[in-house]
C-alpha cells in the first residue's frame, strides 16, 4: 500500500509527501534530515518513517520532545492509516496516497481524516464545524469561522449584527478558566486595550460572558502575523523592518502614556493588516504600572511572557517589568525580523535562561550584513540586559529609527 504523511498542524500544514516504496524518511530541523521541518520544537534528527511491501514503521531517533502516536510516547512502532502523529508542534495524518483531497465547504481547506470522521455530511472542517455551533452563543454576533485556537481558547471571525462589521472574537469556556484570578486576567485584556485608542493597537469594542462563554469581541485584522511572514517568507527586508517599526514604538509610546506595558511583545502578537499597518494585540498579560501589584494577578516570582523575547527582569518576576521591557522585547522583535531567526536558540529552559541572562545574540550583521551599523547597534541597545542601559522610552527608540531610515538608500 502507498502512504503519505498530511500535515495538519505546524510549519509545513497542508503539505502532503507521498512515500515510495522501500523510502527511509529521516524527519528533523537539521542538515541530516531528509525530510527538513523548520520548529525549534522537534531535534535536528527527530525520527525515521521507512515503508515496505504493505506497513509503515516509525523510529524515534533519540529526540529531545519524544516522538508520539495518537497521543502516546513511543520508541518505535507500526503506523496504521488514519493514525496522527505529534513531533514538536506538527500534527502529521497517515493517508492513502490514492486518497481523494477534499476541501471544508465554508474555508475551503483541506479536510483531514479527523474531519471527515466526524458526525454529519456537511462537508465542513472541526474548526469551522466547531463554530457553527457556536452561531448563537454569543448574543448580538455571528461567528462565521475560527482564527486560530490557543491553549485556553480559541479566535473567531465574526460579525457584529448591529451594523455587521467584522469582528475577532476571543472567546474562553467557563470549565477551561481555573480560577477567579484566571477571569479577572482574562478581562484584563479588554480593560487595558479600551485605554489605547491607536492605529496600531487592535482596538477592543466589547467583552461580557455569555451561555458558558467569556468573550472579547475586537478588530479584525486582515493580515498575517509578523511571525508567519517570517516563517513563510525568512527575515523581512531593512526597509520593512524599519517602517513597521517606527509604527509599533509609537504604539508603545501611546501606551506608555498612558500607564500600560504589554509584556509580551513578540512577533506572534503583532498582526500586518494587507495596507502594510502593523497591529499589536493580546493585551492579555498587560499590567498597568502605575498601580503595581495592586490587582494582585501577579504573583511574585511569575515570569509572564514568551522566553524567546523576554528580559532578563522579567524572568525573574514579571512584577518588574516596565515600559523598558517592552523595549527590550520589541528589540527581540527587530532582531527576529532582520536575522530570520529568535536571538537565542535552546533546548532546554534552563540553558535559555542562561544565555538570556548571561551571552548576548550574534551580531545581526553576521547574520545578515545589508542591516546598517546604525540599525544593528540599536537593536542591540534595546536588548542589553540592563533596564538602565536601554532606551528610557519608546519615542526615543522610534527617533533613532526615523534617523536611521531617512540616512538609508533603499
Amino acid at each position: 500500500m502507498a502512504f503519505q504523511l498530511h500535515f495538519v498542524q505546524g510549519p509545513l500544514i497542508g503539505k502532503r509527501h507521498a512515500l515510495r516504496e522501500g523510502e527511509s524518511l529521516v524527519i528533523g530541523r537539521g542538515s541530516g534530515a531528509t525530510l527538513r521541518i523548520p520548529d525549534p520544537q522537534i531535534s535536528r534528527r527527530h525520527c525515521e518513517i521507512s515503508e515496505g511491501e504493505a506497513s509503515l514503521a516509525i523510529r524515534d531517533m533519540n529526540s529531545s520532545n519524544g516522538t508520539f502516536v495518537n497521543g502516546r510516547r513511543v520508541t518505535e512502532v507500526e503506523l496504521q492509516i488514519g493514525d496522527r502523529v505529534i513531533l514538536g508542534t506538527n500534527l502529521i495524518e497517515i493517508c492513502s496516497s490514492d486518497m481523494q483531497v477534499q476541501r471544508c465547504s465554508r474555508c475551503e481547506a483541506e479536510l483531514s481524516l479527523s474531519d471527515l470522521a466526524q458526525d454529519g455530511k456537511d462537508g465542513l472542517c472541526l474548526t469551522c464545524r466547531k463554530a457553527a455551533q457556536l452561531s448563537f452563543v454569543i448574543p448580538g454576533y455571528t461567528i462565521e469561522r475560527m482564527l486560530g485556537k490557543g491553549a485556553f481558547g480559541a479566535v473567531y471571525l465574526g460579525k457584529r449584527q448591529e451594523d455587521d462589521l467584522s469582528v475577532a472574537l476571543k472567546i474562553v469556556k467557563h470549565d477551561t478558566i481555573r480560577n477567579e484570578a484566571d477571569v479577572k486576567r482574562f478581562f484584563r485584556e479588554a480593560e487595558s486595550a479600551r485605554k489605547l485608542v491607536h492605529p496600531s493597537i487592535v482596538q477592543v469594542y466589547d467583552s461580557g460572558e455569555a451561555e458558558g462563554y467569556y468573550f472579547i469581541a475586537m478588530e479584525w485584522v486582515d493580515g498575517k502575523s509578523i511571525a508567519q511572514h517570517i516563517q513563510a517568507r525568512g527575515a523581512l527586508t531593512v526597509r520593512d523592518t524599519l517602517r513597521l517599526g517606527v509604527q509599533l514604538t509609537d504604539a508603545l509610546q501611546h501606551a506608555y502614556t498612558r500607564s500600560i506595558v504589554h509584556r509580551d511583545i513578540k512577533p506572534d502578537n503583532i498582526l500586518v493588516h494587507r495596507d502594510g499597518i502593523p497591529k499589536i494585540v493580546d493585551f492579555g498579560l498587560a499590567k498597568s504600572f502605575d498601580q503595581s501589584g495592586i490587582s494582585g494577578l501577579t504573583a511574585p516570582g511569575a515570569g509572564m511572557g514568551t522566553l524567546a523575547y523576554m528580559p532578563p527582569e522579567q524572568l525573574d518576576n514579571a512584577l518588574n517589568a516596565d515600559q523598558r521591557s517592552d523595549i527590550y522585547s520589541l528589540g527581540a522583535t527587530f532582531y527576529h525580523m532582520l536575522a530570520g531567526r529568535r536571538p537565542f536558540e535552546e533546548r532546554t529552559t534552563r540553558n535559555f535562561i542562561l544565555k538570556i541572562l548571561r551571552e548576548s545574540p550574534t551580531p545581526l550583521r553576521e547574520l545578515n550584513p545589508k542591516v546598517p551599523a546604525s540599525l544593528s547597534h540599536l537593536v542591540a541597545r534595546a536588548m542589553a540586559k540592563k533596564p538602565e542601559d536601554r532606551y528610557r522610552v519608546p519615542a526615543e527608540m522610534q527617533a533613532d529609527l526615523i534617523k536611521i531610515f531617512e540616512r538609508s538608500e533603499f
